[in-house]
């Protein structure tokens, strides 16, 4: 697989994140990155939380591992 370098954009619209299926609202930052695989082709878009969980499990599993929609949301609260 193959895959763009990850951008931060701000939303101009409501989007899914492509990991935990929630709202990025407009206004929200966002990450993005575009994939290449076997002739398919997508474009992932996450909370940056999320894009931190999803890229450190990557890391952990040796560069990349496949996962499905709807995963948990990170916490943002700093306490926890």
């Amino acid at each position: 697989m193959q895959a763009t370098e990850t951008e931060t954009h701000k939303a101009q619209k409501l989007h899914r994140c492509s990991w935990c299926w929630q709202f990025i609202h407009a206004g929200d930052t966002y990450k993005r990155y575009r994939f290449f695989n076997q002739g398919d082709a997508g474009t992932v878009k996450m909370h940056p939380e999320c894009f931190d969980v999803m890229r450190d499990e990557a890391i952990n599993e040796g560069g990349w591992f496949e996962w499905t929609p709807g995963q948990e949301r990170p916490s943002t609260d700093m306490r926890e």
